[in-house]
């Protein structure tokens, strides 16, 4: 869940050293994809534009791309101190040069408010899907929802503000068509905050499932009790995942209901509403879950040691 906030100022951060300016501001095609990729997901660490963008290069090649773009004033990088990772986010000069490849903003933007939240949704929302696109699989980032116009909003989402989820995603499944909102909570909010969601979403008749990564089990309980103050009867609407579950295990992370029974992992869950077409992406990844490198730390990757 998205809050109103500031854009990220936090102080708490190790600064790069001053670089000398890249010798040529020229923007490929794979760099211009680079810049849209921070623009959509907000942040992103280097392992993630890889798998996403660069994948047939090598992981130290993605990092010169991401360096020389530091280097032309377009992206710059940060070190979280309290959570120990970098991440890579746009520059006012890198959204500008994007800006005119975008359909017209209500609103413009770009700036992450919460960097450890926005890299989970990140492996949250897009998760696995970074390793296997495929046009089945459709994304409506938080970005976007705040970004643009709702008359602009795809068919497939709620078109409105009342809410903003974390994402969407549309599922072109076999039997049917999914739109699945994601929503990642860090910390307890107030009841009334809880309740006013749940009407979002008690109402919300696009959307066929709400995923919880929820960090202890009181946020579920809070969320759950939000739900029958709305009068709520739904079942297996709302589900839930540990975030320490997800962490350690990504896909395979188990999903509980409100009653707090097992549904399915993530994988399961996924491949269910996808039906042949994910086994022909992804085939059997149980254990290899690619949802790590969203939360990969490091900077540099693949840099030979001699």
């Amino acid at each position: 869940m998205t809050n109103e906030k500031q854009p990220y100022l936090n102080t708490d951060f190790k600064k790069p050293k001053p670089r000398k300016v890249g010798r040529s501001e020229y923007l490929t095609e794979r760099d211009s994809q680079v810049l849209k990729y921070l623009w959509r997901w907000k942040v992103s660490s280097t392992a993630s534009v890889h798998e996403a963008i660069n994948k047939i290069s090598s992981q130290y090649s993605t990092y010169k791309i991401l360096d020389k773009l530091e280097r032309s004033g377009f992206i710059t990088s940060q070190f979280d101190w309290q959570d120990q990772f970098y991440v890579w986010f746009l520059t006012s000069k890198g959204f500008y040069v994007i800006k005119k490849n975008l359909e017209d903003l209500a609103e413009d933007g770009f700036l992450s408010e919460n960097h450890n939240h926005d890299r989970l949704v990140q492996a949250f929302h897009f998760g696995e899907w970074v390793s296997f696109q495929s046009p089945q699989v459709i994304f409506w980032t938080e970005q976007e929802m705040r970004r643009f116009d709702v008359s602009d909003y795809p068919d497939w989402v709620p078109k409105s503000k009342e809410h903003r989820p974390d994402g969407y995603t549309r599922i072109i499944g076999d039997k049917k068509q999914w739109t699945l909102a994601f929503e990642v909570e860090l910390s307890t909010k107030r009841m009334a905050k809880y309740e006013s969601t749940m009407q979002f979403y008690k109402h919300a008749r696009q959307i066929n499932r709400v995923y919880w990564l929820v960090a202890d089990n009181h946020t579920k309980e809070q969320i759950i009790r939000a739900k029958a103050c709305v009068n709520d009867e739904s079942f297996n609407y709302h589900v839930f995942i540990d975030l320490t579950d997800f962490r350690k295990n990504g896909w395979d992370a188990v999903i509980v209901n409100e009653r707090s029974e097992r549904v399915h992992t993530l994988r399961e869950n996924m491949q269910e509403i996808s039906g042949d077409f994910y086994r022909e992406l992804m085939g059997q990844l149980k254990g290899s879950s690619t949802v790590s490198v969203h939360l990969n730390k490091l900077k540099v990757l693949g840099k030979s040691k001699t």
